[in-house]
């Protein structure tokens, strides 16, 4: 959808505009990427969020970074108390009794990630219009040991044990039923599925079972259309089969890809992948008045990569999260509304 105005009209927004110049206006791009802190964005949303309203994420890691924030300010987070024992994930270490990022005994919401747009649409047709699916997509990769593709971390597991996860993983998703607000951080355009289901995959099973089982699985990296198609599907769902009145929040998440299997330089692969991503976040943003974009992406990527990222250039570091949400809750929560949220 493109934006047109007549020339009076777009000289107006651009003199009115304080931000609109790389080089001129009273906030220069120039300099706010030069401060050698993290970057400040003039973000103006859409519309602005009751501190009341139920939200629900969903989305890459960088999402439940953000979700670890809005709990901690006290925002109603429909996910919060869901996710899996931290025992079942691959990082689970017996020695500190630590993994999945949380402690032993507790339920960790790490395998709620979700990476591809494509493995979005299916657990959420999953939850919303009761699809079905032969195992509940899990697949059993050797005798009574059992993956979840459509999870994030978690190692093989018994098939009692496998299949008690994925209820936890879909009513988690259900809660999404509950909520008000949708934000949805998007990750990636490279994807795996599985052909005999024909379900897109959240995550491969590893390169050894890749190796193995070649026919069973397929690699595709999604373009724009049909990633802006998916998006599309998602929001009509969303708003039949939730509240009718449902507003989302867009990102794009700033963590890159861990590997491509694409051949190309992981860095320009992952350039591509993030760019077909934006353009569909923008053309939502520019469809929709009930669909808003946070720059998360871009506040994190140009700001000193030093202070960005950890050491490993690929997790967002914690401080840097925390500046992204400060400028999150300044631009979607007016004064009133975070002084009732206090």
């Amino acid at each position: 959808m493109r934006i047109e105005y007549d020339a009076g009209t777009a000289l107006s927004i651009m003199r009115a505009n304080p931000v609109r110049g790389w080089m001129s206006g009273k906030a220069m791009a120039k300099d706010r990427l030069t401060t050698g802190s993290f970057l400040d964005v003039d973000h103006r949303p859409k519309f602005q969020i009751d501190p009341s309203w139920p939200i629900f994420t969903m989305g890459s890691c960088f999402a439940r970074e953000v979700e670890n924030v809005l709990m901690m300010r006290g925002l109603q987070l429909v996910t919060k108390g869901h996710g899996v024992p931290a025992e079942h994930f691959e990082t689970w270490n017996t020695t500190t009794g630590r993994g999945g990022g949380a402690a032993g005994g507790e339920l960790s919401r790490g395998a709620l990630n979700k990476y591809s747009v494509r493995s979005m649409t299916h657990e959420l047709r999953r939850v919303l219009l009761d699809e079905t699916y032969p195992d509940d997509g899990l697949i059993e990769l050797a005798p009574d040991q059992w993956f979840d593709p459509h999870a994030s971390g978690l190692r093989l597991l018994d098939r009692e044990t496998a299949f008690a996860n994925r209820q936890r993983l879909t009513a988690a998703t259900a809660t999404i039923k509950q909520a008000r607000i949708c934000f949805f951080t998007l990750g990636l355009t490279e994807t795996w599925l599985d052909s005999e289901t024909g379900l897109a995959m959240n995550a491969h099973p590893g390169p050894a079972w890749l190796a193995r089982m070649p026919e069973r699985f397929r690699f595709i990296d999604y373009g724009y259309d049909e990633t802006l198609k998916d998006m599309l599907s998602i929001i009509e769902m969303i708003r039949t089969h939730c509240h009718p009145e449902m507003r989302f929040v867009v990102t794009v998440s700033p963590v890159p890809l861990g590997a491509t299997f694409k051949d190309a330089d992981v860095i320009v692969a992952n350039s591509g992948s993030k760019s077909v991503l934006r353009a569909v976040a923008e053309e939502l943003y520019r469809r929709f008045d009930f669909v808003d974009y946070f720059p998360s992406y871009e506040i994190v990527l140009n700001s000193p990569r030093a202070l960005a990222f950890q050491e490993d250039q690929l997790h967002v570091a914690r401080d840097m999260v925390a500046a992204v949400m400060t400028t999150f809750e300044r631009s979607y929560f007016s004064e009133a509304a975070e002084t009732k949220a206090a």
